[in-house]
């Protein structure tokens, strides 16, 4: 029956076919697998249900399991098959899609990577390992494409992907914009593969197409800003080695990639012509520690298709149950990239703007005019790095010459910060363009992340929402994966176990449909080829590359190991360490320690090297230290603390906060000002009124303001005089910063106790590792409470209740630190209130 006449008996409700009809229907369903469209698979399980419900409807076991096991993976309504049901032949094939033997996992039990496996020298590149260890594959311009094995540690994961996807849809924003093209990226649970989809001879590995369509490749004219988004991803993955010791990184030339796929080719070219012998490509010893690849297993038979894989229906990626997975997969990495990205590019370019008004107001300013409304100096509380484009800050402010701050610090910090907001416009305008592009790059990712997943068993480490949307998924979507693979490879005489290995990955391209053409879903096995490690065998009697490795014949560690004892070893590593030029030896014979007791030897280490706790002497001593920090920097803290407060309109806080500060009487002058501005904006004056107000000293002012202004006068009468005469046109703002002004700052202040024996260097360390306790203690805090919200929306007033707290401590806290300007900014979005900006500090 021709396409059209099928389409025509689907169009018809299933009551109305006749048996000619319904006969063709079925041998289409069975022609088609496992790539069976929705709207066939619907109709024929109506037709069964309504039809034949006490009968098979193929008269084939395979061919009835395979449409139960179709119509759950697409969302139909399916029996349970819970035992004690109905015994019908539909009931008895729902019970048997969930019997392991032909509808259970492909894939070996996943391996529990402990210590002994990550420091195991018989594998490098393995799925599960807590290493993360990445191939970075380039030419004489950069790199080309970078393979990452390994799950690696939670915090370090989470960056490697969002650092994987960030590049990936960089990349593929690039592209030709009119092309239809697979993705050729995989971000998937334990391996990644990135590539710079550059054009030309060398673009790809030279194996024969095995999806019908050309990957996405980048024109040659912008190969440079591709490979500059790849050498980004690169730079994250060799500073997270630098930093953490659990990220490895390798080199090795794209041309030796090219040549070791293309003799993988050969051999299975060879194997397939000479089928009366095999051949064995066995681990080789290599100065270098040889190469890792990802590779596609070939056939080694005549026959269609160059290595093995299937089409599926791209419907299975339409049903509600995968959608809600995109959905919440989208919300936590595709749109929250690209809203972060938007979000930094807003604030750049509002800062460039600031920094852009304030220069030319001092620019354009007479000599007179700068004397009367700025200050001498400019107190630096944060510095831009260059490096990363955020804004960090200070362990405490500095101060600079007016003049060379403008002539200096103010251009330079326009300059970079363009540089970084030109950057970040670039990759808005790429994440976008990838995410929206009629090929949709964003969803090709994801459906490849998800559909390999759930082929090997594993759960994708995003959110709770998707990880709950995933499994629910998987739960109707597996077990037809599952037994149609089992199918075809039976069909070619291909052992599961010989493609399903611990270093397989299922590689899908999906293309989503679009105008003109019909969405179309691949999959197919690849497998990690260690060149140092791992066997290779080409074999015409088992149909395809065979590629076995040390994770192949892991088995679980036993519960009572043999040998010595950790701390035998531990007692000939200390009496080795005593003996002179030892030092290659040691470091062998630790590092076999290692390997045999970890978990013992680890802790005998960090006993070793854990110092031991102050005495109660001792933590008198730090106590009496940390309180004459506070008594010595009351002032710059307790000011600082007061004008965040008064800004938030925690008058109280503020109040208490001046009344607390003890110093010299020539400062007590700048506490009472900025007391009388605390009360003016208690009282609930205008921002703009204010300086009228106070330089005049006009009716209006709160009796608390008036006395503010005549204790500032005791205690320093002629700064008094010339701050509230410059106040009124110098505005609220820079009346503000000027009390600010010279303050002793922490590292000033800490002048030490002679009389407690307190050290001005000791003093001030104290107080630095105090503030870095509590600065840890906030931000964790706040994520803390972050946990809480919902994933997609939450209320105002609910996220006000679960943050409130952690923002209060953070906004006014005692030790409101480095991460107060991110709590501003979220608390504005929150209450929906803009605060006020005034006596902001500057940068350098």
């Amino acid at each position: 029956m021709r396409g059209d006449a099928v389409d025509e008996v689907l169009s018809r409700l299933p009551h109305t076919w006749t048996a000619d009809e319904a006969e063709r229907i079925v041998r289409r369903f069975r022609d088609s697998r496992p790539a069976v469209p929705k709207r066939l698979v619907s109709r024929l399980w109506q037709y069964w249900l309504q039809q034949f419900p006490d009968a098979p409807l193929f008269g084939d076991t395979e061919d009835d399991l395979a449409l139960v096991l179709h119509a759950r993976a697409l969302g139909l309504r399916v029996p349970a098959g819970d035992p004690g049901t109905d015994d019908g032949p539909v009931a008895r094939w729902a019970r048997r899609a969930r019997e392991a033997a032909e509808c259970g996992p492909l894939f070996p039990a996943p391996l529990a990577w402990g210590p002994k496996a990550a420091l195991a020298p018989q594998v490098r590149a393995a799925l599960p390992s807590s290493l993360v260890r990445a191939w970075v594959a380039g030419d004489e311009q950069g790199p080309v494409e970078v393979l990452v094995a390994g799950e690696g540690l939670p915090e370090i994961r989470q960056q490697v992907v969002q650092a994987a996807l960030t590049t990936c849809l960089r990349v593929n924003g690039l592209g030709d914009s009119e092309g239809g093209d697979f993705v050729g990226d995989h971000i998937g649970v334990g391996l990644i593969r990135v590539t710079a989809g550059l054009s030309g001879a060398q673009a790809s590995l030279d194996i024969p197409s095995v999806f019908r369509a050309r990957s996405v490749t980048v024109a040659d004219a912008v190969s440079s800003t591709a490979r500059g988004a790849l050498r980004d991803f690169v730079g994250l993955l060799r500073s997270l080695a630098h930093e953490t010791g659990l990220v490895e990184v390798a080199d090795l030339a794209y041309a030796d990639l090219v040549t070791y796929t293309q003799g993988l080719r050969a051999l299975a070219d060879r194997a397939a012509g000479e089928t009366d012998r095999a051949f064995l490509r066995a681990p080789r010893a290599a100065e270098d520690d040889g190469l890792v690849s990802l590779q596609p297993y070939l056939r080694t038979v005549r026959g269609p298709g160059a290595s093995v894989g299937l089409e599926f229906s791209p419907d299975l990626f339409a049903t509600d149950a995968y959608v809600s997975v995109e959905q919440a997969h989208q919300r936590v990495l595709s749109q929250r990239l690209t809203m972060d990205a938007r979000l930094r590019l807003d604030q750049l370019e509002t800062e460039i703007e600031q920094l852009t008004a304030d220069q030319q107001a001092y620019e354009q300013a007479s000599e007179e005019e700068r004397r009367t409304l700025w200050p001498a100096t400019v107190l630096l509380t944060v510095r831009f790095d260059e490096a990363t484009g955020r804004t960090i800050r200070l362990t405490e402010p500095e101060e600079v010459p007016t003049e060379k701050y403008y002539a200096t610090n103010v251009p330079h910090l326009i300059k970079t910060r363009q540089a970084w907001a030109r950057r970040m416009r670039e990759l808005v305008e790429q994440l976008e363009t990838a995410v929206h592009r009629p090929h949709a790059p964003a969803r090709q990712v994801a459906a490849g992340r998800f559909l390999d997943a759930a082929l090997r068993g594993v759960v994708p480490d995003e959110s709770p929402a998707t990880e709950r949307a995933f499994r629910a998924w998987c739960t109707e979507a597996a077990p037809m994966l599952w037994f149609e693979w089992r199918c075809a490879l039976r069909r070619h005489g291909i052992a599961p176990e010989d493609v399903f290995t611990p270093h397989t990955v299922l590689i899908s391209r999906y293309l989503p449909p679009t105008a003109e053409d019909p969405a179309v879903l691949f999959s197919h096995p690849y497998t990690l080829v260690d060149t140092t490690r791992s066997a290779v065998l080409a074999d015409a009697g088992r149909a395809v590359l065979v590629v076995r490795d040390a994770t192949d014949h892991a088995e679980p560690a036993p519960a009572e190991a043999t040998g010595p004892s950790a701390q035998a070893l531990w007692d000939d590593l200390a009496a080795l360490a005593e003996q002179p030029q030892v030092e290659e030896e040691f470091s062998r014979r630790f590092l076999e320690a290692l390997r045999a007791r970890p978990d013992g030897i680890a802790r005998r280490m960090i006993e070793a090297l854990q110092p031991t706790g102050p005495s109660a002497a001792e933590e008198d001593r730090i106590e009496v230290a940390l309180r004459t920090a506070e008594r010595h920097i009351s002032l710059g803290e307790g000011m600082d603390r007061a004008l965040m407060a008064m800004r938030n309109e925690a008058f109280l806080t503020s109040r208490e906060c001046l009344d607390d500060i003890r110093t010299e009487t020539q400062w007590q002058a700048r506490v009472w000002l900025l007391r009388a501005i605390v009360e003016c904006r208690a009282a609930r004056l205008e921002s703009r009124e204010i300086p009228g107000l106070l330089g005049h000293q006009m009716p209006g002012l709160p009796d608390v303001a008036l006395r503010a202004l005549d204790e500032a006068g005791s205690a320093d009468e002629e700064f008094t005089r010339d701050w509230l005469a410059s106040l009124p046109e110098a505005g609220l703002d820079k009346g503000i910063r000027r009390l600010f002004q010279g303050l002793p700052r922490a590292r000033a202040s800490c002048k030490g106790d002679p009389l407690n024996k307190v050290s001005p260097e000791r003093e001030y360390a104290v107080w630095l590792f105090r503030n870095a306790v509590e600065y840890a203690r906030l931000a964790r805090q706040l994520d803390e409470a972050g946990e809480e919200l919902a994933e997609h929306q939450e209320a105002v007033d609910a996220a006000l209740a679960k943050l409130g707290r952690a923002l209060e401590e953070i906004l006014v806290g005692p030790y409101a630190g480095g991460s107060r300007g991110a709590a501003e900014e979220l608390f504005e979005v929150l209450t929906g209130q803009e605060p006020p900006r005034y006596g902001r500090v500057a940068g350098r």
